[in-house]
C-alpha cells in the first residue's frame, strides 16, 4: 500500500475511524494523509463562524497528524473547504492528489433506500473511488481491532483489487479472512445467459480467491452462502454467525453494474452490524463479441 487517505470531521464515526487506522497504520506502511473538509455556509453573516469552525478543524487535524507521527507513521494535514453538496468531491480530488490506494472514513448509515435517495458523503465516496474505501460506523468501538473479515465476492468481477486490500487489511490487523460468495444476488437473474455455463463461476471465484489469499500468507476459509434473506440481511447474518467484526464488500457482489447499489448494500450491511465495511472496486470481466 503507497497511500491512505483519512477524511475526518468532528462526528463520532470519524473518531472511531481515526482510532482504527492509528491501530492500522503501522503495519500498512504507507504515509497517512489527514483531510477534513469543512462545509461552506451561504449565510454572509457567518463569515466569524465559518473562521472559528475552520481554526477547530484544523486543530483536530493537527491533532491527529500528531497521533499518526507517535507511532512512527509519516502523516500530513489538509484543511479544506468547499459547499455542502461538494464534500464528497473534495475528499475524491484529494485521493487522487495523494495518489491514495485507501480510503478511511467514518459512515451514518442510512440503509439501502435512503442512501441512494439522500446520499451521505460515505456512501457519494465508495460510489465513485476508484480504491477501496474503508467506512467505520460510531458503534465500532468494541470492535477497532479487527481479528476476522468476511470478503464478499461473485464470479462476474474482477476481484483482483479487492482481494490486495483484503491481504493487507488481514496482514495490519493479524486477522484471518473468510471468503463467501452469496448465491443468485439481487439483479443476477437479469444478466443471467440462456444457457448454463460448464462451470459455476461463483465456486470458480470462490476456490481462485481462497487460494489467492493463501498464497499471501493468509489464513483463510471459504464457502457459498444463498441468498435467502436478501443481500444485506445474509451478509450480516454470516458476520453474526462467524463473530466476522469487518466485511469487504467487491463493488460487482451485489449482482448489478453499477457501484451505486454495492455502496448502498454497503452502507445497508453498516447499519446492521454495526462493524467497519469496505468497498472495494472490482471491475466486471471483459466480456467475449459475439
Amino acid at each position: 500500500m503507497k497511500h491512505v487517505l483519512l477524511a475526518i470531521d468532528r462526528s463520532a464515526p470519524s473518531w472511531e475511524a481515526t482510532r482504527l487506522l492509528v491501530h492500522m497504520a503501522p503495519r500498512l506502511e504507507a504515509p497517512v494523509t489527514v483531510l477534513s473538509v469543512v462545509p461552506e455556509n451561504a449565510s454572509r453573516e457567518a463569515g466569524d463562524k465559518r473562521r472559528r469552525e475552520y481554526e477547530a478543524v484544523r486543530d483536530l487535524v493537527d491533532d491527529v497528524v500528531k497521533q499518526f507521527v507517535a507511532t512512527g507513521v509519516r502523516a500530513a494535514g489538509d484543511v479544506r473547504s468547499s459547499k455542502s453538496k461538494e464534500v464528497a468531491q473534495e475528499i475524491l480530488g484529494a485521493a487522487s492528489r495523494v495518489h491514495a490506494d485507501l480510503i478511511v472514513m467514518g459512515g451514518r448509515a442510512r440503509g439501502e433506500l435512503t442512501g441512494l435517495l439522500l446520499g451521505s458523503v460515505s456512501h457519494q465516496v465508495a460510489m465513485h473511488a476508484g480504491c477501496p474505501v474503508v467506512i467505520v460506523p460510531a458503534a465500532a468501538g468494541s470492535k477497532v481491532t479487527p481479528h476476522r473479515i468476511v470478503l464478499v465476492i461473485d464470479g462476474e468481477g474482477d476481484i483482483e483489487r479487492p482481494l490486495t486490500a483484503t491481504a493487507e487489511l488481514a496482514h495490519a490487523l493479524k486477522a484471518s479472512v473468510e471468503v463467501v460468495c452469496v448465491s443468485r444476488t439481487l439483479g443476477d437473474d437479469m444478466e443471467a445467459p440462456q444457457t448454463p455455463p460448464a462451470a459455476n463461476p461463483d465456486e470458480t471465484a470462490l476456490t481462485s480467491a481462497a487460494a489467492a489469499l493463501r498464497k499471501a500468507r493468509v489464513r483463510v476459509q471459504s464457502r457459498m452462502i444463498e441468498n435467502r434473506h436478501g443481500f444485506a440481511p445474509q451478509i450480516a447474518s454470516e458476520v453474526m454467525a462467524t463473530g466476522a467484526d469487518m466485511v469487504v464488500i467487491a463493488a460487482r457482489a451485489i449482482g448489478w453494474v453499477e457501484g451505486d447499489i454495492a455502496a448502498g448494500a454497503g452502507e445497508a450491511v453498516l447499519r446492521r452490524i454495526h462493524r467497519p465495511v469496505v468497498i472495494a472496486p472490482a471491475r466486471r470481466r471483459s466480456q467475449s463479441p459475439r
